[in-house]
Formats: C-alpha cells, sequence, structure tokens
C-alpha cells in the first residue's frame, strides 16, 4: 500500500505532495545544509523531479552553489527543497509526518560532520565529492523542478 507524501512550511502558504513514496532518505552533514537548516544534518527524503507537486505557493530559488540549488518559503523562511543541477531527483526535508522516514540511503558530507554529532546507524558514509548518485549523474541535465 502506497503511503501518502505530503509536506510544507511553517506558515502552511506553501505545501507540497508527493506522487510516490520516497527513493530513499538520507543525511547530509555539508556545511551548506548545516547552515540552511541551523543544525548539525538535514534530513532529505528524495523525490524524482516530476513526483513532486505543490498544491499552494511555490518556492523562491537560490542558486547556493554551481551545482545546486535550494527553495525556500518568502515569508517564513523554511528551507523546502533542493537539488542538483545535474541530478533527477528534489530532496525535501519538511515532511508532515517525518516519523514515518527513517533515513535508509547514506549519511552525504561527512567532511563536515560535527563531531559530537555521533552517526548511531551502518548506513554509508561519503564525503561531498564522492556522494555516488553525484558523481554518477550527468552535468548535462538542466531540468527545471516543477
Amino acid at each position: 500500500m502506497l503511503r501518502k507524501v505530503s509536506g510544507g512550511c511553517l506558515c502552511k502558504k506553501i505545501q507540497y505532495k508527493a506522487l510516490g513514496e520516497p527513493k530513499w532518505v538520507s543525511v547530509c552533514h555539508c556545511r551548506m545544509c548545516q547552515k540552511a537548516y541551523g543544525n548539525t544534518s538535514a534530513i532529505f527524503a528524495a523525490f524524482s523531479k516530476g513526483q513532486l507537486q505543490f498544491t499552494s505557493g511555490l518556492p523562491k530559488y537560490f542558486q547556493s552553489s554551481d551545482i545546486a540549488k535550494r527553495g525556500f518559503c518568502i515569508d517564513c523562511g523554511s528551507p523546502i527543497v533542493f537539488s542538483y543541477k545535474s541530478l533527477d531527483a528534489v530532496f525535501v526535508g519538511t515532511l508532515d509526518d517525518p516519523e514515518n522516514w527513517q533515513p535508509n540511503g547514506v549519511h552525504l558530507g561527512i567532511e563536515s560532520k560535527i563531531p559530537w554529532d555521533v552517526i548511531h546507524d551502518k548506513l554509508p558514509q561519503y564525503r561531498t565529492e564522492e556522494d555516488p548518485e553525484f558523481i554518477a549523474a550527468s552535468s548535462s541535465d538542466n531540468t527545471v523542478i516543477k
């Protein structure tokens, strides 16, 4: 049975739903995610770009690096979505029911992992430049998140 996946921002002006379950749920420890989320790491559910639909409002996008952009709510500041230019996936961390989506992917950006933030699971760990999905992705795909 397919589980419903939805989420949105703090002020509820931006809401989304997914047309399927996440491809995977991973944890990112990179410095950019630490700054964007104000935390030691960020947990993201990954969906194919066509699987995520905004049901109200749209995020404003910020090109956070040469390879990625982040979408956020301009009213409350919630980080909504993240995507690499070269990967057919979008990543969201603002799920309505995060307790139902335990990480099952990888730990990324471990070069910036905070030493006292101990990883207790056995998921694979990669430095940002070693991310297997990013390395395998074609850098020619400039698909815009819809």
